[in-house]
């Protein structure tokens, strides 16, 4: 009210008409805000214009050995994949790097993730290797955690990550999440890190325990061509450039990953479907081709195996052949002599699998020279021909050479013995049943004499 009465006589007393004051006190609030602006602008700047902070933590260290297999230690691959990171990364403007270690130092995951807080890390990049238990998983895969803010840093940066991997040649295990019994990140690094509001991705560069990983790591320069791979992914993630490097990054486009209301549990259900369907079969190399209908709603697809003697043995895990499809044919050859009995498992993102349907096909038998010759006897009698000249066939056999076709079997030293023909088989089987016959008469015989005995004595 008071400051209404001085305006109101301040305008009196300079003489301006009411529009004229109205026109002045517009353009100094104008002027106000553009100053406000300005001021906004520049703390803004200012702020865009601080470094990145980023800490990168090779995983494990000191007793803490992480995986091991063969000549290789998890804790020493980890160390040369970090400091090749960290050397490449430093090569960019606007960013400041750390480490947890440096050396074989053993920390706790808290402990690492108090020292990114005390350095105001804006992201925390954990470096590790995989082992599975049956050593028979493959491939690269990110863990994130699984809320809010995190959840959006975390998979747009893991984003990046698996697909400079994929580029590299590594097979794609997928962005995950994990949760405890509590219903919280299961990995303590990204538990720890997301208590300290950090953005934190667990990175498996591939597996040590897997024939398809090992050309990726087993030399030490592959190794630090991890660590440069991993910095230009962080790289592209804040569109950082470098002239040294001859890379500018400034309009890489960084995927919009939308902050989840709701916590973004992993899969625990298997595929939705796998059926599969015969689609050819050679019988001249077994070769049979078989398609596969499988699919997975939550988290897609990842791996197929199959058998093709009822799920007695199962193939290695096979890559699938096209995530973003839920059908393709895959060829099998099926051995000579086996009667197929196919089907396929089809595994989702989380390791989880559906069995299909099974497959009972007709036996091939491509490799043994006899038995393609009695299936085509078998023929020539079921079509009633009795001989070569009714068909002009010459690779056709008579009724009469068919009852000769003999097979030779091993005697008990296991080399080829007697011939068996149709005629001594015949004979075989009515001397058995003629001293089956007499077995059966001479135990009645004795049956009945014994009657005779026991009447003979009650008669005495």
């Amino acid at each position: 009210m008071f400051l209404k009465i001085i305006i109101s006589r301040f305008r009196r007393e300079a003489g301006l008409s009411f529009f004229t004051w109205n026109l002045i006190l517009v353009l100094w609030l104008t002027g106000l805000f553009g100053i406000a602006r300005e001021a906004t602008m520049l703390t803004v700047h200012a702020e865009e214009n601080d470094p990145i902070v980023v800490v990168i933590d090779p995983g494990h260290g000191g007793d803490n050995l992480g995986g091991e297999y063969e000549d290789y230690t998890e804790k020493e691959m980890t160390l040369i994949v970090a400091n090749a990171m960290k050397e490449e990364l430093e090569q960019y403007e606007g960013i400041t790097v750390y480490m947890t270690r440096t050396d074989d130092t053993g920390l706790t995951l808290e402990e690492r993730c108090e020292y990114a807080a005390s350095v105001n890390a804006d992201f925390i990049f954990c470096l590790h290797f995989n082992l599975s238990e049956h050593h028979t998983l493959f491939g690269a895969e990110t863990w994130i955690s699984a809320f809010g803010e995190q959840y959006s840093k975390g998979y747009g940066f893991a984003a990046i990550e698996v697909e400079l991997l994929q580029e590299m040649g590594l097979y794609s295990r997928g962005i995950k999440t994990r949760l405890n019994n509590e219903g919280i990140d299961y990995y303590g690094i990204i538990r720890h890190a997301t208590e300290r509001n950090i953005p934190c991705v667990l990175i498996e560069h591939c597996h040590l325990d897997q024939v398809n990983d090992q050309p990726f790591y087993d030399h030490k320069e592959k190794l630090e061509e991890f660590g440069r791979l991993d910095a230009e992914a962080v790289a592209r993630y804040y569109r950082l450039k470098s002239d040294s490097l001859g890379k500018d990054f400034s309009n890489y486009p960084v995927a919009e990953v939308p902050v989840p209301k709701q916590v973004m549990k992993p899969d625990e259900t298997p595929p939705d479907i796998c059926m599969i369907e015969p689609v050819e079969q050679n019988k001249e190399n077994g070769e049979t081709t078989i398609r596969v209908s499988a699919a997975d709603y939550d988290s897609g697809m990842l791996y197929y195996t199959y058998s093709y003697d009822g799920g007695t043995t199962f193939s290695e895990l096979q890559r699938w052949p096209d995530k973003t499809k839920d059908t393709f044919e895959f060829t099998i050859q099926i051995p000579s002599g086996v009667i197929p009995q196919v089907l396929v498992n089809a595994y989702n993102g989380y390791d989880l699998y559906t069995t299909s349907n099974t497959l009972n096909l007709p036996s091939v038998n491509y490799d043994d020279e006899q038995s393609d010759i009695l299936e085509t006897a078998e023929d020539e009698l079921l079509s009633g021909k009795d001989s070569v000249a009714e068909t002009g066939s010459d690779s056709v056999l008579s009724k009469e050479d068919y009852d000769e076709i003999t097979y030779k079997i091993p005697d008990e030293t296991g080399e080829e013995g007697k011939e068996l023909s149709v005629g001594y088989f015949v004979g075989v089987c009515v001397i058995c049943a003629l001293l089956v016959f007499a077995m059966i008469l001479s135990l009645l015989l004795v049956l009945r004499n014994c009657r005779h005995r026991k009447r003979r004595r009650r008669r005495r």
